[in-house]
């Protein structure tokens, strides 16, 4: 026998509809982006992909016009977004160096669904974008996907040098392992040696790319991706990154 339907009380189907709606706000689809959020220092740019989605990507120039000869495009790790990056964008602002993060496809305010084995076209069109803003000294820097991102755009576009912190060697649909051999460009790979399968993906890269120890940092701690630099190793780190610009770029 059915169980007879019970009215609820005002309230508690006002108060159940908007838990509903809640939830299903929290398990729909990816595809709502964000509104774009102002930065200090920063000006909000819009990034159009070859498959012609828009990314939300901020610029921290380091003059007035926004045409600095040198610019790091900073690359999120999975699951963050580009705010993981603002504290070293302002960093290198500080520096002289003109910085670029972005959100990848389906993060943040970008559009588009989270695909990350399509983020290398994200990658690609930031680096159209800075050459259309007059950014000819271009350097990579990405964290976890990220970082496995850069290198396989290094390998095919010209780039002065390529830093991967905690770069998985393959990672839902990306594989550098395939690619990292012929990038051209000075590479970097740093991991914490209690990150163990960041620390096994810099054994490999390492091995692949026949890269020196000052090429393969392995750090303490089990930090991953940037936030390594909130623990122990993240001054060592921050130095670290700061000379591989100067090596790529002469100071």
């Amino acid at each position: 026998m059915c169980t007879p339907f019970r009215r609820l009380p005002l309230p508690l189907l006002a108060f159940s509809l908007l838990a509903l709606v809640a939830f299903a706000g929290a398990c729909g689809g990816d595809d709502e982006p964000e509104a774009p959020q102002p930065v200090a220092g920063a000006s909000i740019e819009a990034i159009e992909t070859e498959d012609a989605l828009i990314l939300d990507a901020r610029l921290f120039a380091a003059d007035a016009d926004g045409t600095a000869g040198r610019l790091v495009i900073l690359l999120h790790m999975f699951p963050a977004d580009q705010t993981s990056w603002f504290e070293i964008a302002v960093e290198l602002q500080d520096r002289g160096v003109s910085a670029l993060t972005l959100d990848f496809r389906g993060y943040g305010a970008s559009g588009g669904s989270k695909e990350v084995g399509m983020i290398d076209r994200d990658v690609r069109a930031a680096l159209a974008f800075s050459r259309e803003r007059g950014f000819e000294r271009v350097v990579l820097i990405g964290a976890s996907m990220g970082g496995t991102a850069a290198i396989v755009v290094a390998a095919e576009e010209p780039v002065d040098g390529v830093m991967a912190l905690s770069a998985p060697v393959s990672f839902r649909g990306l594989d550098a392992g395939e690619v990292v051999a012929s990038v051209p460009a000075p590479l970097l790979v740093v991991a914490s040696e209690g990150d163990i399968s960041a620390a096994n993906a810099l054994e490999a890269f390492s091995e692949l790319a026949s890269l020196d120890a000052d090429h393969a940092l392995l750090v303490g701690g089990r930090a991953h991706g940037t936030d390594i630099f909130d623990h122990d190793a993240g001054d060592r780190v921050r130095e670290r990154l700061f000379e591989f610009l100067d090596e790529v770029w002469g100071g």
